[in-house]
């Protein structure tokens, strides 16, 4: 199955952090377009395809007109993300619990790049794999984060804790402290669920610590991807 990078800046990131990673430019723009400019540096494949076959090659219609076809990023083991982790003095993970919209995945990836979160994990049934659009909504967050992709978020909370992890569920519930109330362990794994169903019971029993933010608008909750940024940010104060 091909992999695509859609999008001005998510392309643009690409190019910058894993040129390597190129096989094809497919793009609606001519070759004097300054992007695409760039790109051609590269000496990588050139395909013209209009608005419409572009929409049909990476089914998004935010693709700007600018398409790299490139070989997919592999997604780290547990072990390796773990063995990263271990000469770090303070360490934020990222566990995404069945976060199906592509946009809120997205934008936790640019929230947890722009922060310096040190990984992120998703499950390859319970959630959104990276596809074109995450890439595009990330502005190529998704290329740069460490990402691992694994079968049983439960397991993988265990394993974290071995080595010495603290985890931490984002969750409204009696027994969550607010955030402004809590201290983050040096290693935290956070645990971030959907807005409809939250972090699945089992994830939540399996937690060191459950943790919310406290509302004092009009509106009674945020977003996923906009307390993702709020949790990470008080990590990172």
């Amino acid at each position: 199955m091909k992999h695509y990078v859609i999008g001005k800046n998510s392309v643009q990131e690409l190019v910058k952090h894993a040129p390597e990673r190129v096989i094809a430019i497919i793009t609606s723009h001519t070759d004097d377009d300054p992007v695409i400019k760039k790109l051609l540096e590269l000496k990588k494949p050139l395909h013209m395809k209009n608005l419409k076959k572009l929409d049909e090659l990476t089914n998004s219609t935010s693709h700007q007109g600018y398409v790299l076809e490139v070989k997919k990023r592999e997604s780290l083991h547990v072990e390796e993300l773990l063995e990263r982790s271990k000469d770090k003095k303070r360490c934020l993970v990222v566990m995404l619990d069945s976060i199906f919209d592509p946009h809120n995945v997205g934008a936790i990836l640019r929230a947890c790049e722009c922060f310096g979160v040190d990984g992120v994990i998703y499950s390859k049934n319970k959630g959104c794999k990276i596809t074109p659009t995450v890439t595009k909504i990330s502005m190529g967050a998704s290329e740069i984060v460490p990402i691992t992709e694994v079968s049983n978020l439960a397991t993988t909370i265990e394993k974290f804790q071995k080595e010495g992890f603290w985890a931490a569920s984002a969750e409204i519930s009696s027994k969550a402290t607010s955030i402004y109330d809590f201290d983050y362990p040096e290693k935290t794994l956070l645990i971030l669920g959907s807005e409809g169903k939250g972090v699945q019971n089992i994830l939540s029993k399996k937690s060191d610590f459950h943790v919310y933010i406290p509302m004092s608008g009009q509106i009674d909750s945020l977003n996923v991807s906009q307390a993702a940024a709020v949790f990470i940010m008080n990590f990172k104060k």
